[in-house]
């Protein structure tokens, strides 16, 4: 098949590949490696940054327009949000004032369906949570 040259690949088989430059995951192993991963397409990359830029643009938009004090107004309630203790330890929490301060409060999203991956069904020892947070006992 005729590809444009920026395309092809350059990788080649070394010795940990078998026959047809492929790992055998039988004898090595699944790969674990992030840096073995290339991304499938040239967009990937801009959609990871994507949120980051965005937010950015929208501070820089805010400053132009209203002046300094406004996006740092919403930095110091993003970081009061953060540092918030709003619930124990062992209970989840949604985290609301951040979305609305984000303004993703109107967005439903797969984690807003699915649920988190850190949102676990299985409730640990509020106790020991409690201790582990306050620093008295290590987890």
């Amino acid at each position: 098949m005729l590809r444009p040259e920026r395309y092809q690949s350059k990788t080649f088989p070394s010795e940990k590949s078998g026959n047809y430059g492929v790992q055998s995951s039988l004898r090595m192993g699944l790969k674990q490696n992030q840096s073995d991963l290339n991304t499938a397409h040239p967009l990937e990359d801009s959609e990871k940054s994507y949120d980051v830029r965005t937010k950015q643009s929208n501070l820089t938009t805010l400053r132009n327009i209203q002046g300094v004090h406004a996006p740092l107004k919403i930095q110091m309630e993003l970081n009061a949000v953060n540092k918030a203790v709003t619930r124990l330890p062992s209970l989840p929490s949604s985290n609301f004032a951040k979305d609305i301060l984000n303004g993703t409060d109107d967005l439903i999203l797969p984690s807003d369906v699915f649920g988190s991956r850190l949102d676990s069904e299985v409730i640990g020892d509020p106790h020991l949570m409690m201790e582990h947070k306050l620093g008295l006992k290590p987890l």
